[in-house]
């Protein structure tokens, strides 16, 4: 069978990541094409995975996102043009358009059945409606990553969910040790900007952790978005003027999770917005590490308090409680850490995806 795979971005953050689980399970049985609008990190991990996968590179794809300017908007019906000729010599018996980003080709016909793989959750209603629209006109199947996904959506009644999961690491490298000098370590990864919770994570530990400051460590990994790559200075700069410096560290995105998770006790997750399905979540439970999120979005719908903590979005004197809690709760740590593993184990593994993912694959047919 013949499967064309549409992706908009190039790294490996949450959607990137759940592409390349996806054609592992698919490429072995079946011939599978990639679409991407530049050469990028992403295509040296497909490599990886199979020489067989066809990779196709083209500048002039129709990606829909929140940084277009007017004259981008003008050029979209040329370049949807320009991907109909690009396919005119290929036929593929499904098209998975992965996020809404791609979601003008899901009206290119070079395919039978047309997937659209939604990972986002779309704040504004004007916008909603109009991408629940185009969902709804151009696509055979809609599935979505999560419950607040699918539920976000208009005219979605009929729309699948699909919970990620995630490959398993060997257990003895996940044992969740509290370092030589006493500190509880907690990590925040994820995209340097204020609606992923690194400020909120700030005012909070200024506002209310005072002398718990001292028996912390927090680590913040990622980066900023790429129209807005002084996001980074920001954030270096706000760590110093709260003179939190002692207590906060900043480092570059990493693409090995295990230099990022190895030196976590707890994992924070404070996200503003509402995140779709956090990745991040799967990892730290893959990795035993318990979590403290907001409760919020598709987080929620795996979070539960015999491993993690949740707050109210925003709430910053909740949020610096639940991390005195694990300051102070140091002899609960091992037990939140089994249960965090257990949850991922029985239900998050990367063979527990794929069976969800080709239950509902098989009644494409």
């Amino acid at each position: 069978m013949k499967i064309l795979f549409v992706h908009p971005s190039l790294e490996l953050y949450g959607a990137d990541k759940i592409l390349l689980y996806l054609l592992q399970m698919l490429s072995p049985k079946h011939e599978i094409t990639v679409l991407l609008p530049k050469n990028g990190t992403l295509v040296e991990y497909i490599g990886k995975i199979s020489a067989n996968i066809n990779i196709i590179v083209s500048d002039k794809l129709p990606i829909v996102h929140s940084k277009l300017k007017i004259c981008d908007y003008l050029k979209l019906p040329f370049y949807l043009r320009d991907s109909q000729h690009l396919f005119s010599k290929y036929q593929f018996d499904y098209c998975f358009c992965n996020t809404l980003a791609t979601i003008l080709l899901l009206f290119v016909p070079f395919s039978k059945r047309k997937v659209l793989y939604v990972h986002e959750i779309i704040a504004s209603k004007f916008l909603n409606l109009g991408f629940s629209f185009l969902a709804r006109l151009g696509a055979q199947t809609v599935i979505c990553v999560s419950t607040h996904v699918k539920e976000n959506l208009f005219f979605s009644k009929k729309y699948f969910v699909i919970h990620n999961g995630i490959p398993d690491i060997p257990e003895c490298f996940i044992k969740n040790k509290i370092q030589s000098d006493g500190k509880i370590r907690f990590v925040l990864p994820g995209r340097f900007m204020p609606q992923k919770g690194q400020w909120f994570l700030l005012s909070s530990l200024e506002k209310y952790l005072g002398e718990y400051k001292n028996k912390i460590h927090i680590d913040l990994f990622g980066s900023a978005p790429p129209f807005k790559p002084e996001l980074y200075q920001v954030l270096q700069n706000e760590i110093s003027q709260k003179n939190l410096q002692d207590t906060v560290s900043i480092h570059n995105f990493t693409e090995d999770i295990w230099q990022v998770y190895e030196r976590a006790n707890v994992v924070l997750v404070p996200s503003l917005m509402a995140d779709p399905f956090p990745t991040t979540v799967i990892e730290s439970l893959m990795f035993s590490r318990p979590v403290i999120a907001t409760n919020h979005g598709g987080a929620s719908e795996i979070l539960d308090d015999s491993f993690s903590k949740t707050i109210q979005p925003g709430d910053e004197l909740a949020f610096a409680e639940a991390i005195k809690f694990f300051v102070v709760n140091q002899n609960l740590l091992d037990e939140y850490s089994y249960k965090a593993r257990e949850k991922y184990k029985s239900y998050l593994t990367s063979e527990k995806f794929k069976k969800r993912f080709l239950d509902i694959f098989q009644t494409l047919r």
